[in-house]
């Protein structure tokens, strides 16, 4: 996925500057229509444990695919190969970070009924605080 992140990338920054706008415009449909359904708040039902831990997996799926869209199209928004490869290796981080802190929350949480939506919600907090932080990071090349 590197090599054809870079590859696509390089496509991009050598097209003509209108072109490369244009091109760019393309990414950041997606990436801003991810962002936008992240903003909003986790299940919020009352009626017991189970209908929301349902819920939670629903959102967890949701905001899976939303982040790889967004951070699949924030890739090729970076202005240059360096910028593309610190993004990619602060990712693999962040990754180590979040299989951290998931195998916790299943230790913290163990069993029990509430133990799902737990876990879910650390995750959906997990995804929505990084890709809030790329935006800080990365705003100047989402906003360009």
């Amino acid at each position: 996925m590197k090599t054809d992140s870079i590859n696509e990338l390089q496509s991009v920054i050598g097209l003509p500057l209108s072109q490369a706008v244009a091109a760019r415009e393309v990414y950041k449909k997606p990436l801003k229509a991810a962002l936008a359904r992240q903003a909003g708040t986790a299940c919020q039902t009352t009626s017991g444990q189970q209908p929301y831990n349902v819920c939670m997996g629903k959102e967890d799926e949701t905001a899976y695919s939303d982040f790889a869209i967004f951070y699949n199209n924030l890739q090729m928004l970076c202005h240059d190969q360096d910028q593309l490869l610190t993004l990619q290796q602060s990712e693999k981080q962040w990754k180590a970070y979040s299989d951290s802190t998931m195998k916790a929350t299943r230790a913290a949480w163990p069993d029990g009924t509430a133990a799902p939506g737990v876990a879910g919600q650390v995750y959906l907090s997990l995804v929505r605080d990084y890709m809030r932080l790329l935006v800080e990071i990365y705003d100047l090349n989402i906003s360009q």
